[in-house]
Parts: C-alpha cells; structure tokens; sequence
C-alpha cells in the first residue's frame, strides 16, 4: 500500500490586538473551532482581499470600527487540525468608542493579563500574547 497525505489546507488569517488603558480586547468566539474560547479578534482573509483590508474587515464585523497599523507587527504559522494550518498576521489596532460584539463573536471585553489566567484562550492568543510578554513566537 502507497503511503500518501492529504493536501495541505494553508491560508491566511488576521488578528488585531487592541489594547487600552493596560487592558486586552478580547472576544468569545460564537463558533468552532474552539467555541467559547476568547480571543483577539480576527478571521479568514477572503479571495482578492489584502491582509490589511482584512484585520480592517474583521475589527468592524467583529467588535467595531478601529484604526489599525499599516503592516503586522508578528507573522506565525498555526495549525488548527491535521492538514489545516493559518499563516496569522497579527495588527496591532486602536477601537473607536465602545466594543460591540457581532458577526462570529458571542461576547467582547476588556481583560488585563491577570484576568486572563482565569479564561480559557484560543491557542493562538496565548502565543500571540506571550510574544508580547516575552518577545518570542
């Protein structure tokens, strides 16, 4: 029998680290994978679309509108399963009033890194925050 692997499914995602007054924008995600984890808020780039378009996209459908920086200021490979991996791009951004939460996320607040211990983040948002932390991927 001929040993063969499926496909890799890899394609790109943004995230937006929103950060106020020492505190985290975080959302809880409404959808799997990892349903009811919290999160920076972000999603999938669709076709034609830049990766900045996209961090711009995803604040507005996912917490509001923001301002967010022109280039990633971290790039990491992920996997999300066997034969699915995510290229993050990760914007740092600034919220414009007050966050809402809408299209997949369930919930959106503010958390300092304390508070986090007590929640459960994606696996992502652990690794994009111990890089602000700790200045490693």
């Amino acid at each position: 029998m001929k040993n063969s692997k499926p496909p890799l499914d890899q394609h790109d995602t943004t995230a937006i680290l929103i950060e106020r007054n020492g505190r985290f924008l975080l959302v809880r995600r409404a959808n799997p994978p990892e349903q009811g984890f919290w999160a920076v808020p972000g999603g999938h780039r669709t076709a034609g679309e830049t990766i900045r378009a996209c961090a711009i996209r995803e604040c507005q459908e996912e917490v509001g509108k923001g301002q967010i920086e022109k280039k990633p200021f971290i790039i990491f490979v992920h996997d999300v399963k066997v034969g699915h991996r995510h290229r993050a791009h990760v914007f740092r951004g600034t919220l414009v009033g007050e966050p809402r939460a809408g299209s997949d996320a369930a919930e959106a607040r503010w958390f300092s890194f304390e508070e986090m211990h007590e929640i459960e983040l994606t696996h992502y948002t652990k690794k994009i925050l111990n890089a602000i932390l700790y200045g490693e991927i």
